[in-house]
């Protein structure tokens, strides 16, 4: 049991070390020996589990192929948590794709080993587990008419795999300093970590794919004119008139606490001017109160 452990855990090293080298060198300028080196064992024992080079990237490409479908199946999943469309799936399975080819040296080695060990594009999509699932959103989005009339879904899905491509295959390439403008406009090339390279071109496409969605319905909008007049003797003779455009009296909430009588007559006796100055209406049944220096009325 020891020894069976032993092996399969030099078999796992083997594989890391030829998917990092296979990554960085391709297919043809990789070499047993180099990947040996890499891997820190002998060729004899590379050899030992892997009689080939060939058979040593077919055993990379197959675990880069069954981390990529966890990958798409995960994204996926999430989407579907947060009740996702199939246009919200693409983009969400976009990013997490390229924060694996990141990340991960045998997804990025098994993505250029597909190109370079002479498959053609109908086998490579039909081995690639997330150009199926792509296509299979892109169909979904046009079944749901999320995508613009017109708008082939195949067409689509070609498309967001020719911006995977080009976005892992410009993870190897040198960049220039973050600073560097002229430089990114004479080359074309974007700046700054790949997947806010992918979020960029998302935003620059999806406005050509997406249909457009129906716009909401404004929410009314009260307008309220008040035009006061003021008394020239004091402020408590002014009158207001209010002319009010507003949807039913519902739409404003009315208060939840209203003042107690005792409250009320506190505040209105704090706030009274002398009545020497106030010219007051009363609509009580009650007899007027008596001016100052006047006799009380007759009973």
């Amino acid at each position: 049991m020891a020894i069976q452990q032993r092996a399969e855990r030099t078999r796992q090293e083997i594989l890391s070390a030829a998917a990092r080298v296979f990554d960085g060198l391709g297919y043809e300028r990789a070499s047993l020996a180099r990947i040996a080196n890499e891997a820190r064992v002998t060729t004899g024992a590379l050899v030992f589990h892997f009689a080939t080079k060939a058979d040593l990237a077919t055993a990379v490409r197959g675990r880069g192929r069954a981390v990529t479908r966890i990958t798409v199946e995960s994204a996926c999943l999430s989407a579907e948590g947060v009740g996702g469309t199939a246009i919200d799936k693409l983009v969400i399975t976009t990013h997490a794709l390229i924060r694996l080819f990141e990340t991960d040296y045998s997804a990025r080695a098994g993505e250029r080993l597909a190109r370079e060990m002479g498959a053609d594009c109908l086998v490579r999509s039909r081995d690639c587990p997330w150009r199926r699932e792509v296509a299979r959103l892109a169909r979904y989005a046009a079944a749901q008419q999320a995508l613009r009339p017109g708008v082939d879904a195949t067409a689509v899905a070609a498309l967001i795999g020719y911006v995977i491509t080009g976005v892992e295959i410009e993870m190897r390439s040198p960049s220039a300093a973050a600073d560097d403008d002229t430089w990114a406009a004479e080359t074309g090339a974007l700046q700054g970590p790949a997947e806010e390279r992918l979020r960029r071109i998302w935003e620059l496409i999806l406005p050509g794919l997406v249909h457009p969605a129906p716009r909401r319905p404004r929410r009314a909008t009260a307008t309220v004119t008040t035009t006061a007049t003021t008394a020239p003797t004091t402020a408590a003779t002014a009158a207001a008139t209010a002319k009010v455009t507003t949807p039913p009296p519902t739409a404003f909430p009315a208060p939840t606490t209203f003042p107690t009588p005792a409250s009320a007559a506190a505040s209105s006796t704090a706030s009274a001017t002398p009545a020497a100055t106030v010219s007051t209406t009363s609509t009580s049944t009650a007899a007027p109160a008596p001016e100052p220096g006047a006799s009380p009325a007759a009973p």
